[in-house]
């Protein structure tokens, strides 16, 4: 897959089937729409090109950092985005950052310089609430005058509802606040996971047999509450049962305010230090607690540790919710 990261450098000479959005998440509402252009390229015999934004469009607007606490938090991360994109059979993706430039750029402006001009789109394909140009002034009936006078084919997908919901990124971000985590895998068509490398711990869990990898919880990520989720742990292609803690440990440190995720592996004897690991969000089992001593503490984690048993064994021939969207 072509990956573009600037407009500069964008001049396509193939014909294309754009899918066109922000895409923040790639939801099943999101994948119809990247599904429609993929078809259309088949069928055309185009080139299946993703248009995207490489950073949250409101962020800019409101000059929010994405590590900033009232930012828009990521669904899911940029490496994970590109991977899914390719995955999903895109010939070119263009993953450039929403900027002064664009934010500017009048509806049929873009339209001309960017869709037909630098795409050279021959069949363009969004989503039912799409705006484009300054000010959101481009709607899709807009887009779709514009196509029809040009020649190009256009695609309006209808909202995607699941369970009478309306699926968006909005909705999603409020259920992994939630710890719906379930619902999410649904609602994503895949799993939550988020990835990272093993940092060095307090090793306090090994002295009681529960030696823990420790991985930062990004910044600009959209998190889970704190506490016990029942989780995967992905290493190498290996996929280990676990459970795992998102929060500060305050038993531990109570002046700690960085957020961590501490995650048990079941099955897995080896040192993790320095490797890349992704954790996989199941179930939201507790919140994080601040105990009154270690040994409270170790003797909930046994408990812990009992409970992702018992969930991981139940769910072992169960099909996977997230599959049935």
């Amino acid at each position: 897959m072509q990956l573009i990261k600037s407009l500069d450098e964008l001049h396509i000479k193939d014909r294309t089937a754009v899918a066109l959005g922000n895409f923040d998440g790639i939801h099943i509402g999101h994948q119809k729409i990247m599904e429609n252009a993929l078809e259309s390229a088949k069928d055309k015999d185009l080139k299946a090109l993703c248009f995207t934004f490489s950073n949250h469009p409101f962020n800019f607007i409101l000059g929010r950092d994405e590590k900033d606490p009232a930012a828009v938090k990521l669904i899911c991360s940029e490496e994970e985005k590109i991977s899914i994109i390719r995955d999903m059979g895109f010939d070119i993706l263009v993953n450039v950052p929403f900027d002064e430039r664009i934010m500017k750029m009048k509806a049929h402006d873009f339209f001309e310089d960017v869709l037909i001009g630098r795409l050279n789109a021959g069949c363009i394909s969004v989503g039912f609430n799409y705006s484009y140009g300054a000010r959101a002034e481009g709607k899709p009936e807009m887009l779709k005058a514009e196509c029809a006078a040009s020649g190009t084919d256009c695609i309006v997908h209808d909202a995607v509802t699941l369970d009478g919901s309306v699926i968006s990124s909005t909705l999603i971000r409020g259920t992994i606040s939630e710890g719906n985590m379930e619902l999410v895998s649904r609602f994503l068509g895949r799993p939550y996971t988020v990835s990272g490398r093993v940092e060095h711990g307090n090793r306090i869990g090994s002295t009681q047999g529960y030696p823990t990898a420790n991985i930062p919880f990004p910044e600009e990520r959209m998190a889970p509450p704190n506490g016990v989720h029942f989780t995967h742990t992905v290493i190498d292609g290996t996929e280990y049962e676990s459970v795992s803690n998102l929060g500060s440990k305050p038993t531990i440190d109570s002046s700690n305010r960085t957020r961590s995720i501490e995650t048990y592996l079941f099955g897995f004897n080896g040192d993790l230090y320095g490797r890349d690991i992704t954790v996989r969000f199941d179930h939201f089992s507790r919140p994080e607690v601040k105990f009154g001593s270690k040994d409270e503490l170790f003797e909930q984690i046994s408990r812990d540790c009992a409970g992702a048993l018992e969930y991981h064994r139940k769910t072992l021939n169960a099909p996977a919710t997230y599959a049935d969207a």
